[in-house]
This record gives structure tokens, C-alpha cells and sequence, in this order.
């Protein structure tokens, strides 16, 4: 194959574009994007069990027995295992104990104040209201109900499952409870940082080439990649969170690698047409991404196998967005780069 880009490659273009309709319909409407529980505050509790957990069989089991706001529920099942994921909203009596503890922490040097703080979070409780020597220990003995409180729930919630369920001794509970207010930090930070490594990225692809359309090219296939990746996510439920921001960063600079590749070699080669440049690349490119593809593979296959959320999410993240880039940098980059120096050679010519 001398010329991939021999004939109509402009029509090529298209292709993008329409894939780009049902992705941006998968991230924005159905089923979309949801934050994680590190993002927004919660609670997440996962399961492993040796026997099969049926997602409606759970999420029928937790509205009857409790009231767990912002619930969601999903399962997994592999052959080494079954699994589901339980994430749920603060309690509203967690949340106003808290508050009440921290206004007793808050005014801890004015005694009465801070001892009446914390009788309202015993009382809120269930527990009754004490006199206590000073403020310290109040607040100790509100920490410590409030403690208790937690465990006991979460006892109990493991409890109700296992039997409700069949789940039997066997099973595995592990829960990790957020605060909103540290959600809204990592949140912030998450999304800073994100922005000040897309902007560095473009900065650096702008200063390298100094000539806007090539540029520009590289960048809305970078787009276009993390596009992929996001809809990979809404589709398998993959929450944005502080473990698929760092996937979808990994995302933009192996996106940015090959377009870079690509346009280096279509700008600054001298050896054949611009079509056939482009083809070399494109082997050079797919070699690349197919080896890298094979890898993900591996890894989504492993991950799921053995149920290893974080490594699974990850490669998922990575593999669509990989298939996103070979469509958009050999379909898409490559056609407007030889678009563009098909132009400047007429104008040249003229």
C-alpha cells in the first residue's frame, strides 16, 4: 500500500463526524457521565461474594430495608467471583451530627457553648444528654456516638445483605465514606489541574509547528480521543473520578504522540508524495497503537477476570480512547493536513 490517501480522501472526513454524534450522545444524554463518590461525597461499599448477586435482587433489599439517598447500584461477575458496587449520599443525621461536632470543636475555649453543641449531636443520636466536666470530653463523647453509630450501621447493612441475599459467611464488605466538602476540594483541584495540562499540551503543539491548521488538526483529534474515552465510560458506568482523570490525561498525551508523529513527518519528510508520507506514518502509527491495543486487552481481561476496579477502569478508558484515535488521526488528521499542503503547493504553483 504506497498511497492510502490516493483518492477521495476527503471524504474520509465524514467519517469522524458521524461517529461523533452518537459519543457526544452518549456523554451528554444517555446514560452520561456520572461523578464519583471521591468527587462528591458519599459512601461506596463493595461487595465479593462467591455466589451471584443480582442487581435487582440488591437494590430491591436496600430501598425496603433502608433510606440511603442518591442511591446506585451495579454488579459484576467474572469466573473467579461475583461483585456489586453500592454508592449512596450521605445520611442527612450523619450530616447534621457532623456539623453540630464541629461547631462544639469550633467554640472547644467557650465550655457552656461547646458542651451544648455536643449534647445536640448525643441527642440526635438517641443518646441522652450528660453533664460533663468540660468541654473535651463532650466532644469526645460525640465523636465516639457518632463512631458507633457508623459502625453499627454499617453492621448492620452487611448484615441485611448477607442474609437477604444468601450471600453466606463468605462474603467480603469493604466501604469508603467521602465527605462532600473534601469531594468539592478534589473536585476543584482535579479540574484545575486537568485544564492547566490540556492548555500546556496546546501551548507546546502551537509553539512546535507555529502554523495554525496543523495545529489546530492535532488538537481536535486529541478532543476527539477523549470524546471516545468519555463515552466508553457513560456506557460501561465508569465514574469520572481521581482514578479516570489521570486515564484520560494518559489519553491526551499518547493521543498528542501520534498526531505529533504524523504531522512532523507529513511537514518535514521529504521522501514521496504527502499521501504516500502519510501512508508510512499511518503503518508506523497503527504498529504502535495496535501493540499498545494488545496490551489493553490483556489488561481489561485480567482486571475483569479478577475483578481489579482501578486497573479495569483505566484500561477501558485507554482502549476506547485509542480506537478513537486511530479514526481520528488517519481519518481525520491526516486528510486535513494533506487538505492543507494540497492548498499552500496550488497557491505556490499559481
Amino acid at each position: 500500500m504506497q498511497d492510502f490517501y490516493k483518492s477521495n480522501y476527503k471524504k474520509m472526513m465524514l467519517i469522524p463526524l458521524i461517529i461523533a454524534i452518537p459519543l457526544l450522545f452518549f456523554v451528554f444524554i444517555f446514560p452520561g457521565i456520572q461523578p464519583g463518590v471521591d468527587l462528591t461525597g458519599g459512601n461506596v461499599v463493595i461487595i465479593r461474594s462467591d455466589k451471584p448477586i443480582i442487581e435487582a435482587d440488591l437494590l430491591s433489599v436496600l430501598k425496603e430495608n433502608f433510606s440511603l439517598p442518591e442511591l446506585k447500584v451495579s454488579t459484576i461477575s467474572s469466573p473467579t467471583g461475583f461483585g456489586a458496587w453500592i454508592q449512596y449520599g450521605k445520611d442527612p443525621l450523619v450530616a447534621n451530627v457532623e456539623e453540630l461536632t464541629a461547631k462544639a470543636s469550633e467554640s472547644i475555649d467557650s465550655e457552656k457553648e461547646s458542651i451544648a453543641f455536643s449534647n445536640q449531636a448525643l441527642k440526635a443520636l438517641g443518646k441522652e444528654e450528660a453533664t460533663f466536666a468540660n468541654s473535651k470530653i463532650a466532644l469526645l463523647a460525640a465523636e465516639q456516638a457518632l463512631a458507633e453509630y457508623k459502625e453499627a450501621f454499617s453492621k448492620k447493612l452487611q448484615e441485611t445483605i448477607s442474609q437477604k441475599l444468601g450471600l453466606g459467611a463468605n462474603a467480603e464488605f469493604q466501604k469508603r465514606e467521602i465527605s462532600p466538602t473534601l469531594g468539592k476540594a478534589s473536585f476543584d483541584s482535579s479540574m484545575f489541574i486537568t485544564l492547566i495540562g490540556v492548555i500546556m499540551i496546546i501551548v507546546v503543539v502551537f509553539v512546535a509547528f507555529r502554523k495554525f491548521v496543523p495545529s489546530a488538526a492535532i488538537i481536535q483529534a486529541m478532543l476527539f480521543d477523549v470524546l471516545a474515552g468519555l463515552a466508553g465510560m457513560a456506557i460501561l458506568g465508569i465514574p469520572l473520578s481521581l482514578t479516570t482523570l489521570p486515564a484520560l490525561l494518559m489519553l491526551i498525551g499518547y493521543s498528542v504522540d501520534t498526531d505529533i508523529m504524523l504531522t512532523s513527518r507529513m511537514l518535514k519528510g521529504k521522501d514521496g508524495t504527502p499521501g504516500q508520507r502519510a501512508t508510512s506514518s499511518m503503518k508506523t502509527g497503527l504498529t504502535m497503537t495496535g501493540t499498545t491495543l494488545a496490551a489493553l486487552i490483556a489488561m481489561l481481561a485480567v482486571s475483569y477476570f479478577y475483578q481489579i476496579e482501578v486497573i479495569y477502569q483505566i484500561s477501558a478508558i485507554l482502549f476506547f480512547g485509542l480506537v478513537g484515535d486511530t479514526i481520528s488521526t488517519w481519518l481525520m488528521n491526516a486528510p486535513i493536513l494533506l487538505w492543507w499542503i494540497e492548498k499552500k503547493e496550488s497557491k505556490r504553483n499559481f
